[in-house]
């Protein structure tokens, strides 16, 4: 079954400010109305290291901002909204060691899950616990040290009373409209992780809720000034995976191109099949809640995004049949998709049609007749499944996402998504820094 483009009415009406706005608006007037003290719901989920990254800062936050924090524990995700269970099992557990010392939190790699005895004590323990905003940190950190003697110590409720609490919780997530642990609900709006949370205190700040004399917690982590004199003359390669159907490497395109001007590296891009284009499941809540974060990180970045046509299907394998001719126009392979995710994702022109496509070509600085005699070849299909099953060596399976290499080709580093492109700055630097 072919997969099915986003609606164009879904997409305006969840990337809209001003309905945001008045949701926003009519959100506190009805609690107001209803006397009731605002609720900020969490859902934590003990064998995710975003979740115990995260759960480092519910006491702070409980501190600072006059709402509820009601915490709610949650089941791993459903199959369809994780389809790579094991990379991402590996790869959050070695990303949250690598970002934890920028939050000032704690979070080192095992290495693997911890076992399944201590996640079951876990579960049990924090089943029980009558103050989850303080015990799921520490409840977790004896979790993630596979400490089964410290919480075999701690209160527990039965097995049977554990599954309910748990169903309970990843019942109302669902119901609410998301499917990931370590995520806030406020109001109708989600945010996740430490990743998230700083426009979360935004939201509560906006609504009158941050206590006073307090401030805001966390903050959007920025890439570092590069050293003036780099300890050697090397340079570095970036390997880019993304894909031309993905909202987050929409908005990622002109950041990313624009690395070389700004650190000693080469850049290579490497485009992969859209997981939709792949057969691998996007559930309904996940596909909007992706839309919706896109739209206000492009905001924040200064990226226009949100008048979109849908480029699934076609309009994809159209512009991947002309990528490497692109390539050979000059290295113009990048500026040829950031020129087809424009107009997908920001423009909402039709990309995939031959109009559309002159407009691709055109902006990217191509010629449009020449591409003409080239485009619709399948020689793409070879080089974008290589291209994905590099990324899987990696143990990365989303988009964007990128891999460091040192001059004689090793990984010395890899990450997935548009706000880890701080993180792989600071890689760059700390490589030619040796």
């Amino acid at each position: 079954m072919a997969p099915r483009p986003i609606p164009k009415i879904f997409a305006a009406v969840l990337t809209s400010r001003r309905l945001q706005k008045l949701r926003r608006n009519f959100k506190g007037l009805t609690r107001r109305l209803a006397g009731q003290r605002p609720q900020l719901l969490y859902f934590h989920q003990p064998d995710d290291p975003y979740s115990q990254l995260t759960a480092q800062m519910l006491p702070e936050l409980q501190t600072r901002y006059d709402v509820e924090l009601k915490v709610m524990l949650v089941n791993e995700p459903e199959d369809d909204a994780a389809p790579e269970r094991l990379a991402l099992q590996i790869y959050g557990r070695r990303d949250a060691a690598k970002i934890a010392p920028f939050h000032n939190l704690q979070f080192k790699d095992p290495g693997q899950q911890p076992s399944d005895a201590s996640l079951k004590l876990a579960r049990r323990s924090l089943a029980a616990s009558s103050n989850l905003v303080k015990a799921a940190a520490e409840i977790g950190t004896a979790y993630w040290n596979d400490d089964t003697d410290q919480l075999d110590r701690t209160a527990m409720v039965s097995d049977d009373q554990t599954e309910h609490i748990f169903t309970e919780g990843t019942n109302l997530r669902a119901q609410l409209g998301h499917y990931l642990g370590a995520t806030f609900f406020f109001e109708g709006e989600w945010y996740w992780g430490v990743d998230r949370l700083p426009y979360l205190e935004e939201r509560l700040a906006e609504a009158g809720l941050l206590l006073s004399g307090c401030r805001q917690l966390c903050h959007f982590q920025t890439r570092p000034e590069f050293m003036a004199t780099p300890s050697s003359r090397r340079r570095l390669t970036v390997e880019f995976y993304p894909s031309a159907r993905s909202p987050y490497t929409a908005i990622s395109m002109a950041e990313t191109l624009d690395l070389p001007n700004h650190y000693p590296v080469d850049l290579k891009v490497r485009p992969v099949l859209p997981m939709v284009m792949r057969n691998l499941p996007v559930p309904p809540k996940k596909g909007f809640y992706i839309l919706a974060d896109t739209k206000r990180e492009a905001d924040r970045i200064g990226v226009p995004f949100g008048k979109i046509k849908d480029p699934v299907g076609t309009p994809v394998r159209r512009v991947y049949s002309l990528f490497a001719w692109a390539e050979a126009q000059g290295g113009k392979g990048g500026e040829l998709l950031k020129a087809f995710t424009d107009l997908s994702w920001s423009e909402g022109v039709d990309a995939g049609s031959d109009s559309g496509m002159q407009k691709v070509c055109e902006r990217a600085g191509l010629d449009w007749q020449a591409a003409s005699e080239v485009v619709d070849n399948k020689d793409w299909e070879v080089w974008a499944e290589e291209n994905r099953q590099q990324m899987m060596r990696s143990d990365l399976w989303g988009v964007p996402s990128y891999r460091l290499l040192d001059d004689s080709g090793r990984e010395l580093f890899s990450c997935w998504g548009r706000d880890r492109i701080w993180l792989l700055t600071h890689e760059i630097q700390r490589a030619l820094s040796t």
